[in-house]
């Protein structure tokens, strides 16, 4: 990727061929990743390589509607602009993390936190969801959205996991009551290997905002973690 900008008076030129790329969760709350915390998040994996946070479609600064159909193709238009990526997804985000990484040829590491199934989005959570959605982003009928997600509950999610190559890590709260535990495991049991699951006993669905969890993510990717099964307690 090449990034023009100024510094203070002098223009320059940032190229970038690796990245970890972030990616974000349904939205809580208005507003950008910018304001929700992310550029910290960023701060702390940027010691390991450059990384991009961005909004999805629908959200925060970005243009389009959501969709899971339209955040798949974000992630691969921004993935595209790297000769190697690893890819960090959280919740909703690990969700479409996990349906676009079998279509990248550059990945070379994947987490995902608290990934969801298709499954538990049953009718009155999503209109909840929808409902809340329309506040705060860009997001098309009920009808359209819980058609899509009943595309997805129909669909193979799973398999294609199977065929990463890349390293794996799944991070999961024992105690997340937003996308069960349960979830986490599945989708481990589903990939590939390498693969590593990190245990969090006690931790809830927000786990980026635990410093805690976030150092042993940034422990896994330097290398500094080789266990199929590591737990932590917070």
């Amino acid at each position: 990727m090449i990034v023009d900008t100024f510094i203070g008076r002098n223009f320059a030129r940032l190229c970038v061929s690796k990245a970890l790329i972030i990616c974000h969760g349904f939205p809580y709350e208005r507003g950008s990743v910018v304001e929700k915390g992310y550029s910290e998040l960023a701060e702390l994996f940027s010691e390991i390589e450059p990384t991009l946070i961005f909004d999805f479609s629908g959200c925060g600064n970005s243009k389009g509607y959501f969709s899971v159909r339209n955040w798949v193709e974000d992630l691969e238009r921004v993935a595209s602009n790297f000769s190697k990526v690893s890819i960090l997804g959280y919740s909703m985000g690990a969700l479409v993390a996990m349906k676009t990484a079998p279509l990248l040829k550059n990945l070379e590491k994947l987490v995902l936190v608290a990934p969801p199934l298709p499954e538990i989005f049953e009718s009155s959570r999503l209109k909840d969801m929808h409902a809340h959605a329309l506040e705060i982003m860009r997001i098309r009928s009920f009808e359209e959205f819980s058609k899509e997600i009943l595309e997805l509950q129909n669909e193979d999610l799973l398999s294609p996991l199977s065929y990463l190559k890349s390293e794996k890590l799944v991070v999961h709260g024992t105690k997340d009551d937003v996308v069960p535990y349960s979830c986490g495991l599945k989708v481990f049991e589903a990939l590939s290997e390498p693969k590593s699951f990190l245990k969090v006993v006690n931790g809830d669905h927000f786990l980026r905002r635990n410093e805690k969890v976030m150092k042993k993510i940034v422990e896994w990717f330097k290398g500094g973690i080789k266990d199929k099964e590591i737990e932590i307690t917070v």
